[in-house]
């Protein structure tokens, strides 16, 4: 299992290490409940350290923990101070007897935790008496313990930090590394650090256990003499706000032709560096989810979110193989770094803590141990003053030469990193998503739809279909994620993507809320890897769509239309594109939508900053490259062919024919006036009722047709007026002869007012429908098509007489085969209806 995918929590240096876990605290949204009761602390009296409590029942013996800041002292020796204060507090204890004490240093502090022996009252006294006198007694030549400091000093010389460009790094995590020159201390020099250390503002302590031992710890604290007053603290510096990134040489600690990122980022408050942590390190979250999703993938191996006295860090460490930096290494290692940065600060940004985190955190540790040391360690965290509250972030690159000695040199690839990380934090910080807002207020959920403006242009007769596929995917998989809210796929041939909707949950600020539904949405359709179990899944329930018999004879229409792009009509695809689409196929289907332009469509419930918060939020999960254009594939030509195209329907299946008026695409007042006529042909009165229907409501069996229907399908790359009709086979022939006349006394000025009318009046029904189901309104403002002018009756005549010609007509007749008296299909049927053969108009 690797570090970022882990789920623990341990107590570090200046207080957590969060991995992909929740259980150390930290939350986005509602943020912390109050700290329990159980956390609190004891009077000691004037001149003492205070005793910070955790009351718990049930553990065999209660802890006691000791933490002390070395912050400022001897800072040219890193992390030597530390280590070597508490290898003489934990000899000098274990000379006086005490059992269960174990003591560990690091840059900028120590910490010491003592499990007790018992829960007598001597006992305790023995151990806070010993305590006191193994930090506060002067240290003298030849004493034993100096051996123990001389060890612990040496162990630490072998762990020395792999470029001194780290010190920023340690001094962030507390970790113990060595510098290179970690000389024991001499007597006097390390009697200087522990008087510094070891004192009134630098040290805290805190007990876990009943009630009755919490009293004991602190009489004793309180019974022995007042505890000197330590130097005052320094405050570690850190880098500057503006800082450029630091790159160095990770040659034999990083894989060769590997990377090493390390995001740091000092906060005010320590609360909202810990709090942030879990969301960093969740191997689902964003920022992992995000990296996976770059050309080169990264790995978060580390998250680790620390307390300070003068604020918090945290430290989120990712690693990039050499196989994925062969080509164009320095700009993504700085893509990733860049993009590391920015979700640092966006979580940071959305981080909610309270005050009490870190009382709340020792109260949910599992052991004792564990309780005391995170209580005592906070009882030292501070706030950083000044006006400078805005986290401050720095970037820490380490490459590795490659095995290839003519390979460029680290030093070389340094400034090339560097430029391009600039670049890309640029890149990062403009928009990429083209984004459409609008607030309904008092509505009961929020919407959001991320879309491919290319649509299915990019398809094939060969792939039809799989933008279909993807977008079903992804849907399919987000919903796993998704709650109470709900993920639908949006395909169409002018988008393709997905689309998130919900409630509030309770206590869910409008943004927390917004943002929900915003991630679901980005991190489907534009960071997840799909599943190939998905995929397939996907592929199955399309094929088996497909198959039904309108969608057969709409792809064969397709076909007709738009010779090679099926999907142009039809975006669900065809049974061949479908098929024959590889996992490949529809992987690079996924690569180019994902690179090519986006919109989202936001429709918020509360107010415009909703929107907006949906809006970034969906913009920070598109990968980008400097500089980089996004456009669609390049639209290919189509020469659309009338005539009439035959397709085979299974036996007993009602016959039906689709008809088509091609109209010229990007055209917005022929597809217009094409609508308009659809709503004329089309409804329960149109002219096809009255063409096609009976002559009276009783005399069903005298209709031409059971059903018809008109509508504009393809925009608005292959638009087309399309009739429907559905007959039995002996009829249908005689209905198609009807609708062709019908077309053409409308081509001959047969429109009247009054159907122009009806129209107006079926349109309106239509946009009531619409403006009634937010799910269509969400599309239409992704959309974002303006409202046509009604034309007049001259232009809807104008546009019959030049669109409504016989010759121009796409005829598609779906039928089953005819059988001879023997029950057999006639000889040739099937065949030509496969491959789609044109024949001669009827």
């Amino acid at each position: 299992m690797t570090a970022a995918a882990a789920v623990a929590c341990r107590a570090t240096l200046l207080a957590m290490v969060t991995l992909a876990s929740g259980a150390c605290g930290g939350a986005r949204g509602s943020g912390h409940a109050a700290a329990p009761p159980a956390a609190g602390t004891r009077v000691t009296g004037e001149g003492r350290p205070s005793l910070a409590v955790v009351l718990r029942e049930g553990d065999a013996r209660g802890a006691l923990a000791v933490a002390v800041t070395t912050e400022g002292i001897a800072p040219e020796r890193g992390a030597v101070p530390g280590v070597a204060l508490a290898a003489l507090v934990e000899a000098r204890l274990a000379a006086r007897g005490v059992s269960e004490v174990s003591a560990v240093g690091g840059w900028g502090g120590w910490r010491l935790r003592v499990l007790f022996p018992s829960a007598s009252p001597g006992e305790t006294a023995k151990v806070v008496d010993g305590v006191r006198a193994a930090m506060l007694t002067p240290i003298v030549a030849d004493e034993p313990a100096l051996a123990a400091v001389a060890r612990k000093v040496a162990a630490l010389g072998r762990r020395p930090l792999a470029d001194r460009v780290l010190v920023d790094v340690a001094e962030c995590t507390g970790e113990a590394y060595g510098t290179g020159g970690d000389a024991p201390p001499g007597t006097g020099e390390l009697e200087t650090w522990r008087r510094a250390a070891h004192g009134l503002g630098r040290v805290a302590i805190a007990t876990a256990g009943d009630g009755a031992f919490a009293d004991q710890a602190a009489t004793a604290l309180a019974r022995a003499p007042v505890w000197p007053a330590a130097a005052p603290a320094r405050t570690t510096p850190g880098v500057a706000a503006d800082a450029r990134a630091v790159v160095y040489d990770g040659s034999g600690e990083i894989a060769p032709g590997g990377a090493r990122v390390v995001v740091t980022a000092r906060t005010a408050r320590p609360e909202q560096a810990v709090a942030a942590a879990p969301a960093l390190g969740d191997p689902r979250g964003p920022l992992a989810s995000r990296l996976a999703a770059l050309d080169a993938p990264a790995r978060v191996t580390s998250v680790v979110a620390t307390a300070h006295g003068d604020g918090g860090c945290v430290a989120a460490t990712l690693e990039l193989a050499a196989r994925d930096l062969a080509a164009d290494a320095p700009a993504r290692i700085a893509t990733a770094a860049a993009l590391a940065r920015q979700e640092l600060a966006v979580e940071l940004g959305d981080a909610v803590a309270t005050p009490d985190l870190g009382r709340v955190l020792a109260t949910r540790a599992a052991d004792p141990r564990d309780a005391a040391e995170r209580a005592a360690w906070w009882g030292l965290a501070g706030r950083r003053g000044g006006p400078d509250q805005e986290p401050r972030l720095a970037l820490t690159v380490g490459v590795s030469a490659t095995r290839d000695a003519g390979g460029p040199g680290v030093a070389a690839a340094a400034d090339a990193i560097r430029a391009e990380i600039d670049r890309a934090t640029i890149a990062w910080h403009a928009p990429v998503v083209e984004t459409r807002t609008h607030v309904e207020h008092g509505q009961g959920e929020a919407w959001v739809l991320l879309a491919s403006t290319c649509g299915t242009v990019g398809e094939s007769s060969s792939d039809a279909g799989s933008g279909a596929v993807m977008a079903t995917a992804a849907a399919a998989q987000a919903s796993g994620d998704a709650g109470d809210a709900r993920v639908e796929p949006f395909v169409a041939s002018d988008g393709v993507g997905v689309l998130a909707h919900g409630p509030a949950r309770a206590g869910e600020s409008p943004a927390a809320h917004a943002r929900r539904l915003a991630d679901l949405a980005a991190r489907a359709f534009a960071a997840d890897a799909l599943s190939a179990e998905g995929v397939d899944r996907a592929r199955s329930s399309l094929l088996a769509r497909v198959g039904d018999l309108d969608v057969r004879a709409l792809g064969a229409l397709g076909g007709a239309l738009a010779p090679g792009h099926p999907s142009w009509i039809e975006p669900l695809g065809t049974t061949f594109g479908l098929a024959s689409a590889s996992g490949d196929a529809v992987a690079l289907r996924v690569s180019s939508s994902r690179s090519g332009p986006l919109r989202v469509a936001v429709l918020a419930d509360v107010d415009q900053a909703q929107a907006e918060v949906a809006a970034r939020a969906v913009d920070r999960w598109i990968a980008r490259r400097p500089g980089e254009v996004r456009a669609c594939p390049p639209l290919a030509t189509s020469s659309r062919r009338s005539g009439t195209y035959a397709v085979d329907l299974p036996a007993g299946a009602p016959s039906e024919v689709l008809l088509a008026v091609p109209l010229p695409p990007d055209d917005d007042a022929a597809r217009s006036a094409a609508t308009w006529l659809a709503a004329v042909l089309d409804g329960g009165d149109g002219l096809l009722a009255r063409a096609l229907g009976p002559t009276h409501p009783d005399a069903a069996d005298a209709a031409l047709a059971r059903a018809w229907s008109a509508a504009v399908v393809g925009a608005p790359r292959s638009p087309a007026l399309v009739l429907r009709i559905v007959a039995d086979d002996a009829s249908l022939d005689g209905a198609v002869a009807q609708t062709r006349a019908l077309l053409d006394r409308l081509r001959q000025g047969a429109l009247r007012e009054d159907d122009r009318a009806r129209a107006a009046s079926s349109l309106a029904r239509a946009s009531l429908a619409v403006s009634l189901d937010p799910r269509a309104r969400t599309i239409e403002l992704w959309r974002g098509d303006p409202a046509s002018p009604a034309p007049s009756l001259d232009a809807l005549r104008a546009f019959a007489a030049s669109m409504l010609r016989d010759d121009a007509l796409v005829i598609v007749a779906a039928r089953p085969p005819r059988l001879d008296p023997a029950g057999r299909p006639f000889p040739g049927r099937e065949t030509r209806a496969k491959n789609r053969e044109q024949v001669p108009p009827h």
